[in-house]
């Protein structure tokens, strides 16, 4: 940051002060990022420029008050010229707009050029077996253990980064291991898994970190922990030595660990409300009483079968065709006896399919007293899966235009 000797009352230490007890660390470091880039291009402490901008604040003259929004557009411009994307130019000049409305001396005339981004920050997610590739160039243990770990839980990288060695479950537990956290933004508790792959790496990892007093599982060179930017750094370095094309309108960062987790919940159709618990997105009470651990933990094993970073088989007893025939007959006949049993039941699902898209869209064909009790739970389920898939289609959308994740 730039030094100043000024002893006004207007001095930056106190906005990053502010900033550092109420926003984000993230934000904290952009801000503060941009002022220093604008000290850069200046050639004035920022100090100084909150003194400049104060006479600015107070004078007749319109043209002295309209000052630095001209020095902000050529500011705009210089970093362009540097090399910066839109965006990150954009990005670098909130700082100190924020530095001169927190003084109560706003900037209010900008050009739309400087308000512009343009949308170039959409992920790239990438395919389980371009992970693979990632994890085998891999050549310290750390970064392995960040792609398997990173894979299993779908955290959010503020969570993530944060762990602590003290936070960890017994890991001479069966895998996989069942590992809580109360996330930082949602405030919600993720019941997440360690699978078998990650549980062997952080055993063969925690002797390195042990006789740090660095309480953090991925420590920094200093006190603190390894910060999403590094580890961001981390996987997009492995990317460039596996090969891994990433097209220049999108960008990886871990973030996409939480989106590949998703979509294959998603494709397995796993219940979404399970999804998000395993992930730590907040669902209603009712979902985390009704939805137990063996249903999450079931849940969490599927998806590791197709996530797994080592491509070894899993060996699973194949049904005939004969079999699964016999099974379904099955299911259908103890159906038909549950909806003959229970009058109450049937009423409940009529109404429930009256009130289906399906149903109203194909009503002029159907008639429900011709329809078989599973018939209409068939309509039922298709309902249920589309409203699941839109949600799955939301919640994976979710953050693509933020950077620090």
């Amino acid at each position: 940051m730039c030094n100043s000797t000024m002893t006004t009352q207007y001095v930056v230490e106190d906005f990053l002060d502010y900033l550092e007890k109420s926003k984000s660390k993230n934000t904290y470091k952009s801000y503060k990022r941009g002022i220093a880039l604008f000290c850069e291009y200046f050639g004035k402490s920022a100090n100084k420029v909150l003194q400049l901008r104060r006479q600015d604040w107070k004078s007749d003259d319109l043209h002295q008050k309209r000052r630095f929004a001209r020095e902000i557009e050529k500011f705009h411009r210089w970093m362009i010229n540097k090399g910066y994307t839109i965006n990150s130019a954009r990005a670098n000049t909130i700082g100190i707009l924020q530095l001169f409305r927190y003084f109560e001396m706003p900037l209010t005339t900008l050009s739309d050029e400087i308000k512009r981004t343009t949308v170039t920050t959409k992920d790239f997610v990438p395919r389980v077996e371009q992970y693979r590739h990632m994890f085998k160039v891999a050549d310290d243990l750390r970064a392995r253990l960040i792609i398997s770990m990173g894979k299993d839980l779908g955290w959010r990288i503020g969570d993530f980064s944060k762990i602590r060695k003290d936070q960890l479950p017994d890991l001479e537990q069966e895998p996989p291991v069942l590992f809580e956290l109360i996330t930082e933004k949602e405030d919600v508790i993720a019941k997440s898994f360690l699978s078998h792959e990650t549980v062997d790496l952080l055993r063969e990892y925690l002797p390195t970190v042990e006789n740090n007093p660095n309480p953090y599982l991925f420590p920094s060179n200093r006190e603190g922990y390894f910060d999403p930017e590094s580890i961001n750094r981390v996987l997009r370095e492995l990317a460039a030595k596996a090969n891994v094309k990433i097209p220049n309108s999108k960008r990886l960062r871990f973030h996409a660990f939480r989106k590949r987790f998703l979509s294959e919940c998603a494709n397995l159709h796993i219940d979404v409300n399970t999804a998000k618990i395993l992930v730590g997105k907040s669902v209603s009470k009712d979902m985390l009483t009704y939805l137990s651990e063996v249903e999450h933990r079931e849940s969490f094993i599927r998806v590791q079968q197709r996530l797994r970073l080592r491509e070894t088989p899993m060996r699973k007893r194949r049904e005939n065709a004969t079999e699964l025939e016999k099974r379904l007959e099955l299911l259908e006949t103890k159906l038909s006896i549950m909806g003959n049993l229970a009058p109450e039941l049937m009423k409940k699902v009529d109404a429930l399919v009256e009130k289906t898209t399906a149903y109203r869209m194909t009503k002029t064909q159907w008639k429900i007293r011709d329809m078989t009790f599973n018939e209409k739970l068939d309509i039922l389920a298709k309902e249920e899966l589309r409203k699941q898939q839109e949600e799955y289609a939301r919640i994976i959308a979710e953050n693509n235009n933020n950077n620090h994740n």
